[in-house]
């Protein structure tokens, strides 16, 4: 595919794509190979859009929601904000610029039944200079959209979803290196798991073709990056250039990547997609395998610990657990397993 002509024949705002997963799941080196392809309009940040824009501060009106997008999203580095921990430069980028291009939009009385995403999108393209018949699909990303398909759907029902799966264990470690460095003490071990079932859950639907998705592994993505590229190209029905897709960016510049040990990279590398098996525990291991035993073999993970240990391994504290947490995650694992799982 070369040519998304049917997607162009729809409306700016209908022309959307919304990836998902969880944190650490290859979400973000996703969207960085897809950010200088000259069909799309990838906005590098995360907006919790749906999540939090919507879902939160809604009812407190536009002003709140603006508010929220440019000063408090992992979003509002490029309007000029902090970064909270990755140190990206947007140096480059025209913050203010943007900045007030998307007050003054927002606040548009012609453009006061229009999506303020949308009208983010627009801003975005303008201060790049894009035009925005020559885009066939814009994107964002925030790995929690997962939890908020049919509000997606409900505004954009021509959307195409991008859903990341990452090894579950791998995810349990690249989390426990996030903790040792951050400290936050709020270092969940339920929500590494129950955010994994969820895109799991997301990912099969995709397959099944109940919403229009594709599943990219990421074990795959960092292998060998060139065939699913291929795949997400052919998807999204625009032009496959090895040159632009497998050269990771954020708002045109080269981006070194969010290790969580923080090394950074020069390329795609899957030297490290296995290394949860030396930096993990029988026990944390066990703990993943409890509640992902059923998925995992599905997406190609292989179990490594016996049925019959699973729950020694379950009551075992996971490093960098506090003792708080400790107590909760257990807790809601058997609520979850009395009553189902919740989509939070």
């Amino acid at each position: 595919m070369v040519s998304g002509s049917a997607t162009m024949n729809l409306p700016f705002a209908q022309r959307a794509c919304f990836a998902a997963g969880q944190a650490k799941s290859g979400t973000t080196l996703l969207i960085a190979l897809l950010d200088g392809h000259p069909q799309l309009l990838v906005l590098p940040e995360e907006t919790a859009y749906f999540p939090t824009a919507l879902n939160k501060y809604e009812k407190f009106g536009r002003r709140s929601q603006v508010d929220y997008l440019t000063k408090e999203a992992l979003s509002r580095v490029l309007f000029g904000g902090p970064p909270e921990w990755e140190k990206t430069d947007y140096a480059h980028f025209p913050t203010e610029q943007f900045r007030e291009r998307f007050e003054a939009a927002a606040f548009d009385p012609n453009n006061v039944e229009k999506d303020l995403l949308v009208l983010l999108m627009e801003s975005y393209a303008e201060v790049l200079g894009i035009a925005l018949d020559s885009i066939v699909r814009w994107v964002e990303k925030t790995p929690a959209n997962r939890r908020f398909i049919p509000q997606i759907l409900e505004r954009f029902p021509q959307t195409k979803f991008l859903i990341t799966m990452r090894d579950p264990r791998a995810i349990l470690a690249a989390q426990i290196a996030l903790e040792r460095t951050r400290k936050t003490r709020e270092f969940s071990v339920y929500y590494c798991v129950s955010h994994w079932l969820q895109a799991g859950q997301l990912a099969l639907r995709a397959q099944r073709k109940e919403i229009s998705g594709i599943v990219i592994r990421y074990e795959d993505l960092v292998a060998d990056s060139a065939a699913p590229m291929q795949g997400v190209c052919d998807f999204l029905e625009i032009s496959f250039d090895r040159n632009v897709v497998l050269t990771p960016t954020k708002a045109g510049k080269f981006w070194a990547g969010n290790s969580a040990t923080e090394r950074e990279f020069t390329r795609v590398s899957g030297e490290r997609a296995g290394s949860w098996q030396d930096e993990l525990s029988e026990d944390e291991i066990g703990w993943v395998e409890w509640h992902c035993r059923e998925l995992m073999p599905h997406f190609g993970y292989n179990l490594r610990s016996s049925h019959r240990s699973l729950l020694h391994h379950w009551a075992r504290p996971i490093r960098q657990e506090s003792p708080k947490q400790y107590f909760r995650s257990r807790y809601y694992s058997v609520r979850d397993k009395l009553l189902g799982p919740r989509n939070k």
